[in-house]
């Protein structure tokens, strides 16, 4: 059983307290486009179940019908117990090898790119990480049952929530045998020191054990983020750029051997011939495009209509071609409010193409399905708003997506103070 999507409620109602707690304190660790960022691929993992894409499910049937070593049932603890620790165990290396090849690499980095830590990270998830179930081919092989294996891998999950904040700091004995916020604020850390450490899901042991554990050093405080800073506010670019850059090199480089291995080597591996390019700087200033009030008081009220009409999509039942249809129109709105965040001159120009998507999707649906007609009158009004707020910002002078000269913010260092 997934409990995942059933924990979404208490996880946003953590990411609130949080929030809360930060600006009770005077230490918010939270920025409106990144927070957006982060829950935007978070969003579009989910949605990106409507594909279909079931490799790994095909590959688990497969072994659980004809080669499993023992028969193991779901009504003894003790399985749940093995299962839970071998999930974990089978996670340090999947986690690991996410860090040390390019191939899954390319998939995992989405978690890591935001430049804040907070629980909003947490649920920065890939939505491209069809390969990640070779390393959990061992459970199915042992036995352990796929109710049991799904469980336990969703608890894994859940579990890590809450280690994404800077509010906790140290839990004394516990640092030696869990994953806890202080050791894994160093797994997210781009500081050099600090790079490709404690991969853990829920014990930090295995890191202890396979040589890989960094203890956090108050005197050398993390930087987060990628050392190749994403610079973007795209979630489909976040997903794929270094897919991207990996054809690139591919391309580029005379070397035939350099084409095949650089999939198998580290990110920061490049090809023979191309290793004279100047190398990224772990400490740039924290990306921070000045987008106006305006555009991210939008963008804020969209994002947070667009989260329940995604799990609408996910749970409603509609048929598979309405489905699609409707999570594009989802998947363009996330990438339509990257572009406003990022202060594009011509986001606007691409709100109102979704708005026109949104309506003729409702005129579709209304007219070829068994989409209550309510539905549809409501998309319609919803639209409807959404142009009088965008006609009202431009006769009001407000429809830039920019700050005016002269109200630029300043810029944000590495450390995440403004000079």
């Amino acid at each position: 059983m997934n409990l995942v999507l059933y924990a979404v409620p208490f996880f946003l109602i953590a990411l609130l307290a949080e929030f809360l707690w930060g600006r009770m304190k005077g230490r918010d660790t939270y920025r409106l486009a990144d927070t957006i960022n982060s829950l935007q691929m978070g969003t579009l993992s989910r949605l990106n179940a409507v594909l279909g894409i079931g490799i790994g499910g095909a590959v688990y049937g497969t072994l659980t019908n004809q080669f499993t070593l023992f028969d193991m049932g779901t009504s003894d603890w003790l399985v749940w117990v093995l299962a839970f620790v071998a999930y974990d165990f089978c996670y340090y290396w999947s986690h690991r090898m996410g860090h040390e090849w390019r191939l899954f690499w390319a998939s995992h980095v989405a978690h890591h790119q935001s430049e804040e830590f907070n629980l909003s990270t947490a649920l920065r998830q890939t939505s491209t990480g069809y390969l990640g179930f070779v390393f959990y081919i061992p459970l199915y092989l042992l036995g352990f049952p796929p109710y049991v294996i799904i469980t336990v891998g969703s608890l894994n999950l859940i579990y890590q929530f809450w280690v994404h904040t800077e509010h906790i700091r140290t839990l004394g004995p516990l640092e030696w045998i869990f994953v806890t916020p202080s050791n894994h604020r160093v797994h997210h850390a781009k500081n050099p020191e600090y790079l490709d450490r404690n991969y853990g899901g829920v014990f930090i042991l295995w890191d202890r054990l396979f040589g890989t554990f960094e203890p956090e050093d108050p005197e050398r405080p993390c930087v987060y983020g990628i050392t190749h800073q994403l610079a973007s506010w795209n979630p489909l670019w976040a997903n794929f750029h270094v897919y991207h850059d990996g054809v690139r090199d591919m391309l580029r480089t005379r070397h035939l051997a350099d084409k095949f291995l650089l999939w198998f080597k580290g990110p920061g591996w490049r090809p023979h011939d191309l290793r004279d390019e100047p190398k990224p700087d772990w400490q740039a200033a924290k990306y921070d495009p000045a987008a106006s009030p305006f555009a991210r008081a939008y963008t804020f009220v969209q994002f947070w209509i667009a989260v329940p009409a995604s799990f609408a999509v996910l749970l409603g039942g509609l048929d598979r071609p309405l489905t699609l249809a409707a999570a594009g129109v989802l998947t363009f709105g996330f990438y339509v409010q990257g572009a406003w965040l990022e202060a594009r001159p011509f986001g606007a120009k691409l709100e109102w193409l979704r708005l026109a998507a949104v309506l003729g999707l409702a005129a579709y649906a209304a007219m070829t399905t068994g989409w209550p007609v309510d539905v549809s009158f409501a998309l319609a009004g919803y639209v409807a708003v959404s142009a009088s707020c965008l006609l009202w910002a431009a006769r009001s002078g407000r429809v830039s997506l920019e700050v005016a000269p002269g109200s630029m913010p300043a810029q944000i260092t590495a450390g995440g103070s403004r000079p």
